[in-house]
């Protein structure tokens, strides 16, 4: 029992590294009214002004602890490697009385409840606890209804650099000025008109020279053949006069007709520079 002044309870650890202290206050329930009455280092008092914590110490005012409040828990947490092979001393000083509450025999314990005060028929006591949990301030937070933020909020993250601007794009060509780009020159479009000119007249006459009448006769080779003669092919085929004429018409029809069509080309890419658009 606890004559109800000022009681300081420091908690160290044999064996392992100093230990993060907290505080928490719970009502009848063993439940948290407040966030501001769990405490740990670093950190504003209680609401009610009665919890104090420090890097190794806890200061509790049992005087000034609110009604609502039906016992203080005192604990101690460490990193993921927990206090197995640890002992847990927790030195409790009021009024000039002392008591040493030890912890041991922990296995994956992350957090250690170490002591607690609570009242009884209006007065305040020191109890040893020493259990804990594995998964740490999530399994306290459980026992005691308190809702954890997401990892991502709890965990403050260093704010990234603000990205550099981009460089702004160039400006896309519009459809006009695509246009103009694929314009011809005056000096391009006469020049395709005289190419399409040649080509249509040489191809035109040539055709048009094949289907003329040939006065010099019928030939057979670059030989004009007479009445009697027999035209000889490089396959040995014979022909009278009369065949190889008819033989010599027929190439000129073929031959014709294989000529127009590149003629017509020439007269189509003439007709097509005179077209372009000038601007």
């Amino acid at each position: 029992m606890l004559s109800g002044g000022r009681v300081e309870v420091r908690v160290g650890v044999v064996d392992g590294p100093p230990p993060r202290v907290l505080a928490v206050g719970l009502d009848v329930n063993g439940r948290l009214r407040d966030g501001r009455d769990l405490v740990v280092s670093g950190a504003d008092p209680s609401a009610d002004g009665a919890v104090e914590v420090t890097e190794e110490s806890v200061r509790i005012d049992p005087a000034l602890v609110d009604p609502g409040i039906a016992r203080v828990v005192v604990a101690a947490a460490t990193g993921r490697q927990g206090f197995a092979g640890t002992e847990v001393r927790s030195v409790v000083r009021g009024d000039g009385e002392e008591f040493v509450a030890v912890s041991s025999g922990f296995t994956a314990e992350t957090l250690v409840r170490t002591v607690e005060l609570y009242r009884h028929q209006g007065r305040w006591k020191l109890r040893h606890l020493g259990d804990g949990y594995a998964d740490g301030i999530t399994g306290l937070a459980r026992d005691i209804g308190l809702e954890l933020p997401p990892v991502s909020q709890a965990q403050p993250l260093t704010p990234a650099p603000p990205a550099e601007p981009m460089p702004p794009m160039p400006p896309v060509p519009t459809a006009r000025t695509s246009a103009a780009a694929e314009r011809s020159t005056p000096a391009m479009r006469v020049m395709g008109f005289v190419i399409g000119i040649a080509i249509m007249v040489f191809f035109g006459g040539i055709a048009f020279m094949g289907l003329s009448e040939d006065d010099s006769g019928v030939r057979c080779g670059t030989e004009v053949m007479d009445a009697d003669d027999i035209c000889v092919t490089d396959n040995s085929a014979r022909h009278n006069r009369d065949e190889q004429e008819d033989i010599n018409e027929r190439g000129d029809i073929f031959g014709f007709l294989c000529l127009v069509p590149l003629a017509l080309v020439g007269g189509a890419i003439a007709v097509g520079s005179l077209m372009k658009d000038p601007d």
